[in-house]
């Protein structure tokens, strides 16, 4: 097998699998080959508003072994940060106070022998649910595996960056976050990529995992080149009376197919998702967010806002699901785009399933042009064109950018919508 291998038959993959991976634990082989069979008998994700065959990503060799390059632009970051680049850990200190109190946080691949590990990875992001799915499943490099312990008196927050340079043409990683029962986690992760010159194809899958009264907040950044096609899964189980919030910005890549998922699984659980997106140029951007509301007396409450400019266009698709005996749940959402040009186009699809009669759920969404009027108002009291049209995206983003609590990650998402306003 070369370094930048095109597999072109299940042999070939699996005996890439076993070049690459000779090491690892015998359940980790063994599910690594069964992803491998899936991958052939899969098809791409039907997304029926984002076709994926003429993108051709079955073209773009799909392993290579490149050594970790220094990220030049490493961003200030809150608590302990683990770098990644090109796969590989670059950076990683761990106080040792968390090391005394039981606090694990490690590169995923080191991780494969722990318990949790092998209880945990896979349980939420199933490998056989797509191709894509399946080529993370059996490629998967490396990631981030964090396990806090219970009843920890100090709230734990760790920042992740990957990034991957020029040569990169695939990134497979996966992350495995644990938090024990009534202790507090907060991750914050930033996916970046050099500039590019052919395409690359990214696939993350994230899994969460929230014990009894705990609370983790996760946010993540996304700022990839226009050549690379993203596919990024993010999946939580929030336990009773346990929380998992969702903080996520997206404004790079050419092509987008991000969602996350929460199942409230036992009494109590809740989750608060914020999602703020804006694409330009011909960035095709298609986001999904899910809550599964499995136990009564859970509560979801889903927001998101985006903006469109140039060819651009986005798809966010909103569910919330209610299950039989689920009584008492509250859920939630809300999804508006704004575009700014004519030739840009958003849609945003809301969806409510519900089997339970005593609960609370409602929808809302939008998306339109931006006013002409107000644009107009504007410019008639001295404002340029441009300064008017950015005024009117500040205050359309706003509400939902200043909800998001950790100020490095919500001064970072007001950076990136300033780029994007300038381009």
């Amino acid at each position: 097998m070369t370094e930048t291998a095109i597999v072109s038959s299940e042999a070939d993959l699996k005996l890439l699998i076993a070049e690459r991976f000779p090491s690892e634990p015998q359940w980790m082989l063994k599910r690594r080959l069964k992803a491998a069979q899936d991958y052939f008998a899969l098809d791409w994700p039907r997304l029926e508003r984002t076709p994926l065959k003429l993108r051709k990503l079955e073209d773009i060799p799909v392993f290579q072994a490149l050594p970790a390059m220094a990220v030049q632009d490493g961003s200030p970051a809150e608590g302990v940060v683990i770098r990644l680049s090109n796969n590989q850990v670059v950076s990683l200190t761990v106080p040792e106070r968390w090391l005394h109190q039981g606090v694990v946080l490690e590169p995923l691949k080191e991780a494969l022998t722990r318990p949790e590990v092998q209880e945990y990875l896979g349980s939420l992001i199933a490998d056989d649910s797509d191709k894509i799915a399946a080529l993370n499943g059996a490629l998967w490099q490396n990631g981030v595996f964090l396990r806090v312990p219970p009843e920890l008196d100090e709230t734990v927050e760790v920042s992740v960056e990957h990034y991957a340079d020029k040569n990169v043409r695939t990134l497979f990683t996966k992350n495995l976050f644990v938090c024990g029962s009534h202790s507090r986690v907060v991750v914050t992760e930033r996916l970046s990529t050099g500039p590019r010159d052919d395409k690359m194809l990214l696939s993350e899958n994230t899994e969460i995992v929230v014990d009894e009264g705990s609370r983790l907040e996760y946010g993540a950044i996304q700022h990839c080149d226009p050549k690379v096609d993203g596919f990024i899964q993010r999946s939580g189980r929030v336990a009773q009376d346990g929380h998992l919030e969702w903080n996520i910005g997206e404004f790079g890549a050419g092509l987008i197919v991000a969602s996350h998922n929460t199942h409230l699984a036992e009494p109590g659980a809740s989750t608060r998702s914020t999602t703020v997106f804006f694409g330009s140029h011909q960035q095709h951007q298609d986001y999904t967010a899910r809550s599964y509301h499995h136990a009564h007396h859970t509560v979801s409450d889903m927001v998101a806002r985006g903006v469109m400019k140039h060819k651009a266009r986005s798809i966010f698709t909103g569910l919330t699901q209610i299950d039989k005996g689920a009584h008492g749940s509250d859920g939630r959402q809300k999804e508006q785009t704004l575009m700014l040009s004519d030739d840009s186009r958003a849609d945003a699809i809301p969806s409510l399933l519900i089997d339970e009669h005593d609960v609370f759920a409602a929808h809302a969404a939008s998306a339109g042009p931006v006013d002409k009027a107000a644009v107009f108002y504007l410019t008639s009291r001295g404002l340029t064109e441009a300064e008017a049209v950015r005024l009117i995206v500040h205050g359309f983003l706003a509400p939902v950018i200043d909800t998001i609590p950790r100020a490095q990650l919500r001064a970072e998402v007001w950076d990136a919508v300033e780029r994007k306003i300038r381009e």
